[in-house]
């Protein structure tokens, strides 16, 4: 009879994870008057209840379908931030939610086309003839006349650079003294050569569904006494076209009704408590 005991103890105590161990007890009147008792031992699993929805965070690159979002799913406290340096939008569906915030995040991509631009000749130095053919692999982007676009980027196909040393020795206060080096490079052949121009305009979309914007990209030449020649290409005007296309953006953003928009990014803090 212990043994029995201990074995119904250690059942109801064991319980596995998601399970549950259920006793019922039946009686039966004999023939001879007497009861038999009989114990039903059972293991069930017990499905877990179904968590909460997690909290929508959702990411869009297409900005038709973010103001369509915001327009269905908006309430009174929906505060849109626009981060400009990092052209990215969000926004809080409920800013005065009591139980946690849900955000919803629009992040421009980039154009193709710029992508391959800015890999191969912004903001960079190269050698001259990886230049010629970084130049060449973005012809298609290059500002102006097309054929005249086109037919620097041929000729940007033969680089001729020539070095000229010249011993100076002079006399007097404004006398020239030592060795000078003149590097000179040209693009084309034979007669057909052009000098390096400082400066190329490209039209290129910054961010897949904008339209092409213009900017130069500034060219500065150096060489060393071996007439190796270096690129350094500079694009200043960049940041400010980006801007004037993220306001384009942030022009259709502002024109929900009934939703506030404003620059800035949102942010939490930690409540400070007395004890």
């Amino acid at each position: 009879m212990d043994g029995n005991k201990n074995d119904v103890k250690e059942f109801l105590q064991n319980v596995n994870e998601l399970g549950s161990n259920a006793l019922s007890v039946s009686k039966k009147l004999l023939e001879d008057g007497k009861e038999q008792v009989t114990l039903d031992l059972r293991r069930t699993r017990v499905m877990p209840e179904r968590m909460e929805s997690p909290p929508r965070a959702h990411v869009f690159h297409e900005v038709d379908g973010f103001l369509t979002y915001i327009d269905e799913n908006r309430t009174p406290s929906t505060v849109i931030f626009a981060d400009v340096p990092n052209t990215r939008i969000s926004a809080i569906l409920d800013d005065k939610a009591e139980r946690g915030f849900e955000k919803i995040t629009f992040e421009a991509l980039h154009h193709p086309e710029f992508i391959l631009l800015n890999k191969t000749l912004l903001d960079d130095t190269m050698d001259i003839m990886t230049f010629a053919r970084n130049l060449m692999r973005n012809r298609n982007v290059l500002a102006g006349d097309p054929e005249k676009a086109r037919q620097l980027a041929m000729m940007m196909r033969q680089i001729t650079v020539s070095s000229k040393i010249t011993a100076c020795s002079g006399v007097g206060a404004k006398s020239v003294n030592g060795i000078m080096c003149t590097t000179e490079a040209k693009a084309g052949v034979a007669e057909d050569q052009i000098d390096l121009p400082d400066s190329v305009a490209v039209k290129v979309p910054i961010y897949i569904d904008t339209k092409p914007v213009q900017f130069d990209i500034d060219l500065t030449m150096t060489a060393d006494r071996t007439g190796n020649v270096e690129v350094t290409t500079d694009s200043p005007e960049l940041e400010l076209r980006k801007f004037e296309v993220f306001q384009l953006i942030m022009e259709q953003v502002a024109a929900i009704n009934g939703v506030l928009v404003t620059m800035g990014k949102p942010m939490t803090n930690e409540w400070a408590y007395n004890k």
